[in-house]
């Protein structure tokens, strides 16, 4: 008789005699302990992947939260300047967020200029060697002191005009001397403006000459200083870029005038604005998230359909936290909380709204206060922070606690989420044990069973052979 072979390994031959077929046997199988333990095992499984994966988007909302608190602790989100002026093509204005507020009048009477030595035309094409050699002496000094800085500029007659100008920038840093080449002139200017003097000397005058820097060919024009007079006052710099004269703001000088130019620096109220707003926002979205995790539905009803990770004492704890710092009464060192900011609760379902207005007021009549509020540090002589207070900093501490994973220190996620990769591994180790014991017992139920199918089968063959005799013998007598 063919015998083929089914997916669950039993011969279709299997229950001819006895009855006991395949179904039989898994039958028995899924009354088994050990069946029923890993279909317990299985479901755990999904059920962790559930809860892991819960935390993780938690994980991901969470930091992004993280990342518009961070964004509150910066001092660009609270004194960004905005710069304006009357008149861009005469000055510009710009400031750190360490500049105060305020406006200026400026005139602009002088900029300043660079001193410049221009040679005349050299006939040999710049990339041709000149042919000289020697050693070309730049000497830079400032009128307004005795300071001089002396550079030996060494020529091989191997050096073309380009090699020349090259091993000048080359000393540039040490000179402070530029050269460049236009149409074959060469121009030496000093590096920084200001009413300097530049010599130009040389151990030959045939070095001087193939240069085109000869007392009767050069051009020499002396720099100057920037003049101009801010709020009344009048100052003097070796810059059209002054960064010294009010701390935290630069002046850009850009053309002579008489005209009183206007420059104003005001606070940028807009990136703190935002930066809220996008914190409130962020914070009803974890909120969301959190409160459909930890729903506990209906439970009244048949079908009840509950969140991913209710009754987690963790996640409920993070969502009690969170909403307490959210909207607290008050912060340590200010006299400001986040209702008087505008962030208050919107309705029962704890829903944070910002009311810009409310915000925008207390900004503008105390924009230190309100810095304060949400963020303020101490720091070291080397620059290092020692502490941390404030609306922000409280609310980054509580993130931290939970989304922290480093080899020191382990977040509640991280520990959560490493206790549900441990336990789902160790399912997977008994699955595979119990998965075995029913193979093996699997095994021994098609063993017992064959062998009762064999020797049913011998018996009806025998008692066949028995009847047949019986019948045979009955035939003779009868004839």
């Amino acid at each position: 008789m063919a015998s083929v072979t089914t997916t669950d390994g039993i011969s279709t031959t299997l229950g001819q005699y006895s009855g006991i077929t395949a179904s039989t046997i898994e039958s028995l199988l899924q009354a088994d302990t050990s069946y029923t333990a890993r279909t317990k095992a299985q479901t755990q499984i999904t059920t962790i992947k559930s809860q892991q994966t819960a935390w993780g988007d938690v994980k991901s909302r969470l930091a992004n939260f993280l990342t518009d608190i961070q964004a509150l602790e910066s001092d660009d989100a609270f004194k960004t300047k905005v710069a304006t002026t009357s008149d861009s093509s005469i000055a510009t204005i710009s400031g750190t967020s360490d500049a105060d507020e305020g406006t200026h009048s400026l005139v602009v009477n002088q900029l300043a200029t660079n001193t410049k030595v221009v040679g005349s035309q050299v006939s040999t094409d710049k990339d041709t060697a000149l042919g000289i050699s020697g050693t070309l002496t730049l000497k830079s000094s400032d009128s307004t002191s005795t300071d001089s800085t002396s550079v030996d500029i060494s020529i091989s007659d191997t050096d073309s005009l380009d090699d020349v100008v090259d091993k000048i920038n080359a000393q540039t840093k040490t000179s402070g001397v530029k050269a460049s080449l236009v149409d074959n002139h060469l121009v030496l200017a000093e590096k920084d403006a200001g009413a300097k003097t530049l010599a130009v000397s040389a151990d030959g005058d045939s070095v001087l000459s193939s240069l085109g820097i000869s007392s009767d060919k050069t051009t020499t024009t002396t720099g100057q200083t920037a003049k101009f007079e801010l709020d009344g006052v009048s100052v003097e710099r070796n810059t059209n870029s002054v960064s010294d004269a009010i701390d935290g703001v630069t002046i850009n000088l850009a053309k002579v005038s008489s005209d009183n130019v206007t420059l104003s620096l005001t606070n940028d109220t807009s990136k703190a604005v935002s930066a809220v707003k996008t914190l409130v926002s962020q914070y009803n979205s974890l909120m969301t998230l959190i409160s459909d995790d930890l729903d506990v539905g209906d439970p009244s009803s048949s079908d009840n359909t509950q969140g991913t990770l209710v009754g987690d004492s963790e996640l409920t704890r993070l969502q009690s936290q969170l909403s307490s710092l959210m909207t607290s009464a008050s912060t340590n060192g200010t006299t400001l909380n986040a209702s008087k900011l505008g962030i208050t609760i919107t309705d029962n379902d704890g829903t944070v709204g910002f009311d810009e207005d409310t915000f925008k007021k207390q900004l503008a009549s105390d924009p230190d206060t309100v810095k304060n509020f949400f963020y303020q540090s101490t720091k070291s002589v080397t620059g290092t922070t020692t502490s941390e207070s404030g609306y922000a900093a409280t609310l980054g501490t509580l993130a931290n606690s939970y989304l922290s994973d480093t080899s020191a220190n382990k977040g509640v996620i991280a520990v959560k989420l490493a206790g549900y990769t441990s336990t789902i591994s160790n399912l997977n180790d008994q699955i595979d044990k119990f998965t075995s014991a029913l193979e093996a017992k699997k095994d021994h139920y098609v063993d017992i069973y064959t062998r009762l199918d064999t020797a049913m089968m011998k018996a009806e063959t025998q008692l066949s052979y028995v009847t047949s005799l019986t019948s045979s013998s009955s035939n003779s007598s009868n004839s």
